[in-house]
Order: C-alpha cells, then sequence, then structure tokens
C-alpha cells in the first residue's frame, strides 16, 4: 500500500486512463479505416482519387496496427513502447498525408482531398493525445 492508501495497482490504472483512452479510440478508428480501406478499396478508387492498392496497402497496415494499440492499451500496465510506436507512426502517417496532398503523385478528388487531410489531422490528435497520457502515466 501506498501513503495515500492506493495499492500501486491502482495508482497506475490511474495515471494511465488518458493514455488507455488514446490508445483505444486510436486503435478502434484505425481498425474502422482498415475494414472501409479493406472492403471499399475499388469504391474508394473512384470516390477519393486514389487507387486500390493504396487503400488494400493502408488496409492490411491499419489491421495490425489497430490490432496492437488494443493489446497495448488492454494490458494489465499498458505497454509502453507500443505507445511510443504510436505517436511516431502518427506523426510519420501525417507527414505521408502531407506529402500525399502535395506531391501530386495521384489525381486527387476534392472529396480525396478532404478525406487525406481530416486523417491527418486527425492522427496528429492522437499522437498528441497519446504523448499527454504518456507524460501523465510517466508522471
Amino acid at each position: 500500500m501506498r501513503a495515500d492508501g492506493l495499492s500501486k495497482g491502482a495508482g497506475t490504472a490511474g495515471s494511465e486512463a488518458v493514455l488507455r483512452l488514446a490508445l483505444k479510440l486510436d486503435g478502434a478508428v484505425s481498425g474502422l479505416v482498415a475494414a472501409l480501406s479493406l472492403l471499399g478499396a475499388r469504391m474508394l478508387d473512384e470516390a477519393l482519387g486514389l487507387p486500390a492498392w493504396l487503400h488494400w496497402g493502408q488496409g492490411g497496415f491499419l489491421a495490425v496496427y489497430a490490432a496492437a494499440l488494443w493489446y497495448g492499451a488492454t494490458r494489465e500496465t499498458v505497454v509502453r513502447p507500443i505507445a511510443v510506436a504510436a505517436v511516431v507512426l502518427n506523426v510519420v502517417w501525417a507527414l505521408g498525408c502531407a506529402a500525399l496532398l502535395t506531391a501530386g503523385w495521384f489525381a486527387i478528388t476534392t472529396l480525396g482531398v478532404c478525406y487525406v487531410g481530416f486523417i491527418g489531422v486527425a492522427v496528429l490528435v492522437f499522437a498528441s493525445l497519446q504523448v499527454a497520457g504518456l507524460r501523465r502515466a510517466a508522471a
């Protein structure tokens, strides 16, 4: 028992709550985007102006990523290396979105620009929440 009357596990769980939530939200959204990408790649190809192979690749990656996030968030103690990797990957993903929008590799539709831009912003929000959770858990 600690001086405040809480067991070590109870204090850790409370300090990790923000990190757990951030990882679970990121995992849930990534899982949904994975399913959309894998199941709707041909439809998304036309609507967004991005090739089906890109959606399939994104979907495959995000399915594994989502599972890893959920695993890391649901252990008794959050798996810190997974949380740190999530921050790095989210920042890299946002940079990839920016590159996709500015490089002119594909004839991206207006809807595609909105989709990629929204994803870029969303992953930065997830990264920010995860950093806040990591800091709080370390305190």
